[in-house]
């Protein structure tokens, strides 16, 4: 018979029910001690039910806001990417806390946008011209934060666009996409 404390392997479970439980503040405890619990809650990023997805982001956030260093180590390029990809999610829990980990991200680690600048450039890109109004509004708030000048053009285009955005941050709830442009354009 195995005791508890004498298992190995995946803690992705724990984590899960940790989640399901809102033990956010332990989770995070947790994950800053264990990098098993930690690479739990990124595998998580991939489970089925939408509510665990933007819980584990939500963690990683805090971790992040918690930890600087701990992050960094699970960002490898696709990991990166995954988490990028994340803001184009159809749920909105998903959505708003992929976005505010994106940014995170980026702010605290400009060497990973730099690392990946080509890809965020083509990402960008792609995100003005097919994304979503909100997609659109983080892009723009992203491109004025890593100084993306090569993508002015496709920044001024939205500079008369009245349609509001709702993004997950201060200030930036019900503002015109067309602001968020301008705003972006005095940054570049």
């Amino acid at each position: 018979m195995l005791m508890p404390f004498l298992s190995f392997g995946s803690k992705k479970k724990k984590v899960k029910g940790m989640l399901e439980s809102g033990q956010f503040e332990l989770l995070v405890q947790d994950a800053i001690k264990d990098k098993k619990v930690m690479s739990a809650i990124v595998e998580l990023l991939d489970d089925e039910n939408p509510g665990i997805v933007g819980d584990a982001l939500l963690a990683l956030t805090q971790v992040l806001e918690t930890d600087r260093s701990v992050l960094s180590k699970y960002l490898d390029e696709s990991s990166f990417k995954k988490l990028m990809s994340l803001i184009h999610n159809r749920n909105p829990y998903i959505k708003e806390n992929a976005m505010v980990l994106a940014y995170d991200i980026i702010k605290t680690y400009p060497e990973l946008a730099r690392k990946y600048r080509s890809w965020i450039v083509k990402e960008i890109r792609r995100g003005l011209r097919e994304g979503k109004r909100d997609e659109k509004g983080f892009l723009l708030v992203v491109i004025g934060e890593l100084g993306l000048s090569e993508l002015k053009p496709l920044v001024e285009e939205l500079t008369g666009v009245e349609d509001k955005v709702v993004l997950p941050f201060e200030g930036k709830k019900w503002v015109p996409l067309g602001q968020i442009a301008m705003e972006t354009l005095e940054k570049l």
